[in-house]
């Protein structure tokens, strides 16, 4: 019995604290764990705050660096801005004492109202009014203002006024290096002047900039802007030295126009170059020579979509004077009117509605097809005194006769292209304009002369006949409905103004 009792407790002894010690094991790795992780987590929110607090007095440390520039005098300020202008960006600037300090978008001084000087023979005058003018920092040295260095400048809002002789000068400033740091100018326009302050051109310029691009050792001047309400692009380079080497580019793509032009200027201030002029299907080429503000050029290879062409003129550029004479070769001159045409649109802007321009230009043109109704023609268009006209435009018939254009006016109406002129039909030979036209015997009659006043749109094609005088005598008003047929026709349409003027013949009581 006693050793089964002994057996028992020893069993139970043996169970319960076996169970006991490896209960206070697991307790005490749980207590160590514990405690382990707890310094661990103190470890690591201490190394989170250095980091935080590191991080924090840097920032504070580079706003305040950033802010030192607010300590700074303004009239130091001025003073120091308007010099380095100068002499680094080549700006002769006037500025005011509204000059405020901002860190954003980046480091820069903005100054309100402040203008641009330029020297002329006479006098300092003013060239450029600057809303808002940004003069960029580079971000160091700010403790040591003397070593203080600007990295671009930033124009906004700004009015630029150019008189006629101004252009001399700002050519003579692209011929020399310009700054590598970036001028932008946003928002502002340039007002173009004759010598007597009146407005030629207004120039919207929607952003531009120029600077010296070191790599490529060029001046460059790239714009967007709009003129007479037609948007366009504009870029230059320019290589300074000896010899000015210069690349301009415009392109008006609403217009599908694009003029590319590259020149070669000389110590002797004489100018040689080639222009090329890109529009719908036609490539105008031309090399042109100029000096004293004189150019003369001519037509190099140009060409329409089916046939060549070729030009010579002179151009004066103070005041603006163009002669210009071009020979279409077998191009028929009618194209020209299309109511796409670049010249159509360029009329209706209205920018050769000025008493400072003077154009006179002449274009002719041969048909060698014997069914034409014109051999020859000669269109002249002339611009006097801000008003435009097709006077002494001819259509010749070798055989029938002429048809001139007298007293014309091309005006722009409701946004419409319109033409009011006297015309002129001088018959050389009758029967063989009765014999062309296909006209009866009964309805053949004595004329030598018949003179008309229309009006024609070219929008529209369609022409309205004012009056009509055959050898100097009225028509009658069945005469004048029938020749109301012409309004809506097709000047294409030969079989119809057959028909159309045999009519006539046959009612003209002669």
């Amino acid at each position: 019995m006693k050793k089964i009792v002994k057996k028992f407790n020893n069993f139970v002894n043996e169970t319960i604290f076996k169970v006991k010690n490896k209960t206070n094991d697991i307790f005490n790795n749980i207590l160590k764990n514990f405690s382990k992780n707890k310094k661990n987590k103190a470890s690591k929110i201490s190394r989170f705050n250095k980091s935080f607090i590191i991080i924090f007095s840097s920032i504070f440390l580079y706003l305040f660096y950033l802010l030192v520039p607010l300590l700074y005098d303004k009239n130091w300020v001025q003073a120091t801005i308007e010099e380095k202008l100068l002499n680094e960006f080549k700006i002769n600037l006037s500025s005011s004492s509204d000059i405020s300090y901002l860190i954003l978008p980046s480091p820069h001084f903005l100054i309100k109202d402040s203008k641009i000087l330029m020297d002329d023979t006479k006098k300092i005058k003013s060239i450029a009014e600057i809303k808002n003018l940004k003069i960029f920092l580079k971000q160091k040295n700010f403790f040591d203002k003397e070593k203080i260095e600007l990295k671009k400048v930033s124009i906004s809002n700004a009015n630029f006024s150019f008189l006629r002789n101004d252009f001399q000068i700002l050519s003579d400033a692209s011929n020399k290096i310009f700054s590598k740091k970036k001028i932008k100018i946003n928002n502002s326009k340039i007002f173009f002047k004759d010598n007597l302050d009146q407005i030629i051109t207004i120039t919207k310029l929607d952003k531009a900039e120029l600077f010296f691009d070191e790599s490529k050792l060029l001046n460059l001047f790239n714009l967007k802007g709009e003129i007479f309400a037609i948007p366009f692009i504009y870029n230059l380079k320019s290589r300074p030295g000896l010899g000015q080497d210069k690349e301009t580019n415009f392109k008006a793509k609403t217009l599908k126009l694009s003029i590319l032009n590259k020149s070669f200027e000389d110590k002797n201030k004489s100018i040689n170059g080639t222009n090329t002029i890109s529009f719908l299907n036609s490539i105008i080429n031309t090399q042109y020579e100029s000096k004293n503000k004189i150019v003369i050029f001519k037509s190099e290879n140009s060409k329409t979509k089916n046939s060549g062409y070729e030009y010579k003129g002179k151009l004066t550029i103070n005041p603006f004077d163009l002669n210009l004479n071009i020979d279409l070769k077998n191009y028929e001159i009618f194209r020209l009117f299309n109511v796409n045409s670049v010249l159509n649109e360029f009329i209706k802007s209205e920018a050769l509605i000025n008493d400072n321009i003077s154009i006179k230009i002449s274009v002719n043109s041969k048909s060698n097809y014997l069914n034409k109704i014109y051999h020859d023609a000669n269109f002249n268009f002339n611009v006097v005194n801000g008003k435009i006209n097709f006077n002494n435009s001819k259509l010749i018939n070798n055989n029938m006769g002429t048809l001139k254009l007298t007293n014309s006016n091309l005006y722009v109406e409701n946004n419409k292209l319109l033409l009011n002129s006297d015309l002129l039909i001088d018959i050389k030979d009758l029967d063989r304009l009765f014999s062309f036209l296909n006209t009866s015997k009964n309805s053949r009659k004595n004329i030598k002369k018949i003179l008309l006043n229309l009006n024609y749109d070219f929008l529209s094609n369609q022409i309205k006949f004012n009056y009509v005088k055959v050898d100097d005598n009225k028509v009658s008003e069945q005469f004048l409905n029938i020749i109301d047929g012409f309004n809506d026709n097709n000047l294409n349409n030969l079989t119809k103004s057959r028909r159309l003027i045999n009519k006539l013949f046959s009612v003209y009581e002669g």
